[in-house]
């Protein structure tokens, strides 16, 4: 069982205080819990006891339950359009298809912006667990799928397969292709690594 986390509890309960307009005396008066026991639960001094923290949920019409919740804050990862790493995925005719990662971080998915030039490729059949999906933005594709038919892809498309059939792709047009591909295979390389 993981431990109360008494500054975020605290946190919780003196915001909605505040944007309720109470004062700690007011909210004192209101829930019967002490000011002195509101304000050391508020800055995360004292951990709460199950009375206490019921009248005041009551009183400021929060759900107890949220009290409880794990914090994701941590979780929510933000990358900004100019703070993309990219790298190169591979060469196909001697010109680079380049990756610009738009997920970072250690998640259990990530996902990227692929530039195709046109008449290059992916390389050989991938094969490896998770899945993937793919949202192409600009061009032309043509995804293979082993043992399917050629999937040709234009803007607007999307396609979805298991990563345990194998797959490439290819740009057979003479413009440059773009798509988003997003996966929840673990990603190996050392460019993903913290990101």
């Amino acid at each position: 069982m993981s431990e109360l986390n008494l500054i975020r509890i605290g946190n919780l309960i003196k915001t909605r205080r505040i944007g309720l307009g109470l004062s700690i005396r007011e909210l004192s008066m209101k829930s019967g819990v002490a000011a002195g026991t509101i304000s050391q639960i508020e800055t995360g001094k004292t951990s709460p006891n199950l009375v206490s923290i019921y009248s005041l949920c009551e009183t400021l019409n929060f759900p107890i339950s949220a009290l409880f919740l794990e914090d994701n804050s941590d979780k929510i990862k933000l990358v900004r359009h100019n703070e993309r790493v990219s790298f190169v995925r591979n060469t196909s005719h001697e010109q680079p298809i380049v990756e610009s990662l738009i997920t970072k971080g250690n998640t259990e998915m990530w996902g990227g912006v692929v530039d195709m030039p046109p008449h290059t490729d992916s390389g050989d059949y991938y094969y490896h667990e998770g899945e993937e999906f793919v949202f192409i933005l600009e061009g032309h594709l043509t995804f293979l799928l082993e043992d399917y038919p050629p999937y040709v892809l234009e803007a607007g498309d999307t396609l979805y397969y298991p990563n345990e059939i194998g797959h490439r792709w290819e740009n057979r047009s003479d413009a440059p292709a773009k798509f988003i591909i997003v996966s929840t295979s673990v990603f190996t390389t050392d460019i993903g690594k913290d990101i």
